[in-house]
C-alpha cells in the first residue's frame, strides 16, 4: 500500500499539502507558531514544520480543551485530523494531538 493511502502513515508537510480535501492524515513537527486570538473563541492555530515544510493546524475548542497540556506545552508534535482546502490554502483540523517530544532524544548530536 502506498504511503499516502496508508491510514497509519505519518506524512511529510508536503506530503499532506498534496492530499484530496476532506482526506484523513497525520502530520508531525516542530511547533514554530501558536495563536490563540482573542476573537476566535477559544480556537488555536498551530503551523509545524518539518524538513519539507509547514503544515497548518487547527485546533477547534473542544479538541484544545482536551489536548490542552500538549498544545501549551509541546515542542514537537504528532497530529491526526482531516485536511480542509480552500483555494491554495491548507489546513489540518486536528482531532488528536499527541506530544512527540521525547522522540527527540532519539537524534544523535551532530559534531
Amino acid at each position: 500500500m502506498s504511503k499516502l493511502l496508508d491510514k497509519d502513515a505519518i506524512l511529510t508537510c508536503a506530503e499532506l499539502c498534496s492530499l484530496e480535501n476532506n482526506s484523513f492524515a497525520s502530520v508531525a513537527g516542530f511547533v514554530i507558531v501558536k495563536q490563540m486570538p482573542s476573537t476566535a473563541k477559544g480556537t488555536v492555530f498551530l503551523t509545524l514544520e518539518d524538513e519539507t515544510g509547514t503544515s497548518n493546524i487547527i485546533c477547534w475548542n473542544n479538541i484544545y480543551r482536551k489536548f490542552r497540556n500538549q498544545v501549551v506545552f509541546s515542542s514537537f508534535l504528532l497530529v491526526h485530523g482531516k485536511l480542509q482546502r480552500a483555494n491554495e490554502v491548507s489546513h489540518l483540523i486536528a482531532t488528536n494531538v499527541r506530544d512527540i517530544s521525547s522522540l527527540l532524544k532519539l537524534i544523535p548530536n551532530i559534531k
